[in-house]
């Protein structure tokens, strides 16, 4: 009879220690997010994050000069996920690589992070022989994804000399991404010409982007001291 009379206290005793036990957890995960809040754009910790961060990118930088290609591939992985803008250095190293799993991943992640500090690496391996088909098709992807209008001329000279239908289509595809009115007409061209409906699907489509673009453009109205200079050239003269 005893023991039964003190089981229950026991099972009590144990419940209450584990309600105490959750309740305590759930407290420091509250505080926690409540500090996370309260100091997460305070200029102490934004620096300490930031020199983390950058210790970090070191880190990261110094594998891809390791011999091991899973650790090159690993190191490519965190700067393009966990690197932000520290990384793009790193990785425009890395297109240099001697593995092409390396170099594609770092092109790749270049196009993740619209890197625009990359575009002339970019558009320089579209037209090196010893690049890899594999390698331009990335190339051109990323490019389509970081949408530098500077590049649009470049790119569009290249649908034209390259040859290759596939990367032809690539590129016409990049140019609707960027947009840049100044390349339409030559666009038009593979839409009418192209007997590839693939390519002349890919013009059009780019083509609509582009319109689309220019008639969601605002009207920017002149300034006050524009508008009087072309009333005063208007204005008849004594």
């Amino acid at each position: 009879m005893s023991r039964t009379r003190h089981a229950a206290p026991a099972a009590n005793i144990g419940a209450i220690a584990i309600a105490f036990a959750l309740s305590t957890f759930a407290f420091d995960v509250t505080a926690h997010a409540q500090m996370a809040g309260e100091f997460g754009g305070h200029p102490g910790v934004d620096r300490y994050n930031r020199v983390a961060k950058g210790a970090n990118v070191a880190e990261w930088q110094r594998r891809l000069g390791d011999a091991d290609v899973p650790t090159r591939l690993d190191a490519v992985e965190s700067l393009g996920t966990k690197g932000g803008e520290e990384a793009v250095r790193p990785l425009i190293e890395a297109t240099a690589d001697s593995d092409v799993r390396v170099r594609i991943k770092a092109i790749d992640y270049l196009g993740t992070l619209r890197a625009r500090d990359a575009t002339g690496l970019l558009m320089q391996l579209l037209f090196l022989n010893d690049v890899g088909h594999e390698e331009k098709l990335r190339s051109l992807t990323a490019l389509s994804r970081i949408a530098d209008p500077s590049t649009s001329e470049r790119l569009l000279s290249y649908a034209r000399t390259v040859g290759d239908e596939e990367l032809v289509c690539h590129a016409v595809f990049a140019l609707g991404e960027i947009g840049d009115p100044a390349t339409r007409n030559g666009i038009a061209e593979f839409q009418k010409d192209s007997s590839n409906p693939d390519l002349a699907r890919l013009a059009g489509d780019a083509i609509d982007k582009i319109d689309a673009r220019l008639a969601a453009k605002p009207v920017q109205q002149p300034t006050l001291l524009e508008l009087e200079k072309k009333l005063a050239a208007r204005a008849p003269k004594k």
